[in-house]
């Protein structure tokens, strides 16, 4: 299936965690023109160094998601490279620190919703405005499984991720009409760092890395993470000229696990 994205202009955030470059070396397979950002300039730069592309179809940047300015910055160093852009792809994200209900505090509250709920909202704010003046584009958040659900020890990550679920159908509805289609992805464990890091907060210390990748991923039919290059390129059709009839969707990719809006064991 060809997914027509050859020579569109994509922007992501934080590209360069696991589902991040994912995405870039999908949209380099598909022929797309990338625009990637991240905080860290070496991983940046490193991953600018692996996709091995010109400057005709690679632009990189450095910003805080946090800092509205340098997201201004990325959105506006983007379209001044490539002279417009078709999709936006807010994809940072952190899982803040294990705390179960009487342990919540301030400063993981400001930190997680600073980078899950402030990031998204201003590359929504400035990319989304671009994509409006221009008619036409697509915007897909990476958001999870818990903007869908709540979990013990990950209330805070959970509540900011329902709080991006808010953020996209209030963009959908606004951005519509003007030709922007704007959908979230919303998976649940991924084979990255970030599954091992959940993996240790929620299970013993004693468990080897393999059986607490078990552990969690028992609720799934086919008992694995999903990859991802799986996300990736549910992220690619949902930015393609074949989902533009879509809006305001949160799309699920569990493997089944918990069938639906539950509350994770």
């Amino acid at each position: 299936m060809d997914l027509k994205l050859k020579d569109k202009v994509v922007l992501i955030n934080g590209a360069t965690g696991g589902i991040g470059r994912a995405v870039c070396f999908a949209l380099k397979a598909e022929g797309a023109k990338i625009a990637l950002s991240g905080r860290d300039a070496d991983k940046v730069a490193k991953l600018a160094a692996e996709l091995e592309l010109g400057p005709d179809r690679l632009w990189t940047n450095v910003a805080d998601v946090t800092c509205e300015e340098q997201v201004k910055a990325f959105v506006d160093g983007a379209l001044a490279h490539f002279g417009h852009i078709d999709s936006v792809v807010p994809n940072a994200g952190y899982e803040g620190k294990w705390e179960f209900n009487n342990q919540m505090s301030k400063e993981n509250f400001e930190k997680v919703f600073s980078i899950n709920v402030l990031g998204v909202m201003y590359m929504l704010k400035y990319g989304g405005d671009v994509l409006a003046k221009q008619g036409h584009g697509s915007i897909v958040i990476t958001s999870s499984i818990g903007g869908v659900v709540g979990s013990p020890g990950m209330a805070i990550y959970c509540a900011s991720k329902h709080a991006v679920q808010g953020l996209m159908k209030s963009a959908a509805r606004e951005l519509g009409p003007q030709g922007v289609n704007v959908n979230s992805v919303n998976p649940d464990g991924v084979d990255t760092d970030m599954l091992a890091r959940i993996g240790k907060n929620a299970l013993s210390d004693a468990m080897s890395p393999e059986e607490r990748y078990a552990a969690l991923v028992s609720g799934t039919y086919d008992k694995r993470a999903a990859t991802p290059e799986e996300v990736a390129y549910l992220i690619l059709y949902y930015i393609s000229p074949w989902a533009s009839h879509i809006f305001g969707t949160k799309t699920v990719i569990d493997g089944a696990n918990g069938d639906g809006e539950t509350v994770r064991p």
